[in-house]
């Protein structure tokens, strides 16, 4: 919960990049190593999910987003971004249930 509150409160915050990057960055790594480490867990299970697979394409549609655009820093850029996290959350709230 830290760290998705680290990571998400960074996010909400668009016109102090500079200045919450590094809470993003802490927020990102933390989310990255438990998520991972929730995956080894029950690897089999998540892979079967649609859910699971439908969050890992908007992750990678995160990571696009985040790479692709980072010439155009903007508000549509994190717009794009807030409403993919939101996303991703939902469907990794549907792993649980589907």
């Amino acid at each position: 919960m830290l760290a998705i509150a680290l990571f998400g409160g960074s996010m909400l915050i668009p016109h102090f990049h500079d200045e919450v990057r590094w809470i993003r960055r802490v927020g990102v790594t933390l989310v990255v190593l438990t998520g991972i480490f929730l995956f080894a867990g029950g690897a089999a299970g998540y892979y079967k999910s649609t859910s699971f697979r439908i969050k890992m394409v908007l992750l990678a549609l995160i990571v696009v987003n985040a790479i692709g655009l980072s010439s155009r820093r903007g508000k549509l850029q994190w717009a794009i971004s807030l409403v993919l996290w939101a996303a991703v959350i939902f469907a990794a709230r549907g792993i649980a249930f589907f």
